[in-house]
């Protein structure tokens, strides 16, 4: 089974572990840069995963937090995560 979203896919390999791949930036030396999906790593369980999603989607956003910054907007993207689970139900 594989869930993909915009910015990363997860593959699962047994059932219960799951392979994580991120959309990162390329920016190859004379090249134009290009946007491709790169594995963040292998058999994780799902909660995990997610873990790794919302710390990248707060990189994304910007670069330094406060520690309480950190804990809202880590709050706001697990909620984002879960509305997406709501909804498929």
């Amino acid at each position: 089974m594989i869930i993909e979203e915009k910015d990363f896919i997860l593959t699962c390999n047994q059932g219960y572990c799951w392979d994580l791949e991120l959309l990162q930036t390329i920016k190859p030396k004379g090249k134009p840069e290009r946007q491709e999906f790169q594995i963040e790593g292998y058999s994780m369980p799902l909660e995990r995963c997610l873990q790794h999603i919302v710390n990248y989607r707060l990189n994304k956003k910007q670069d330094t937090y406060s520690l309480k910054e950190y804990l809202q907007y880590y709050k706001e993207e697990v909620n984002n995560i879960k509305k997406l689970i709501k909804n498929e139900d």
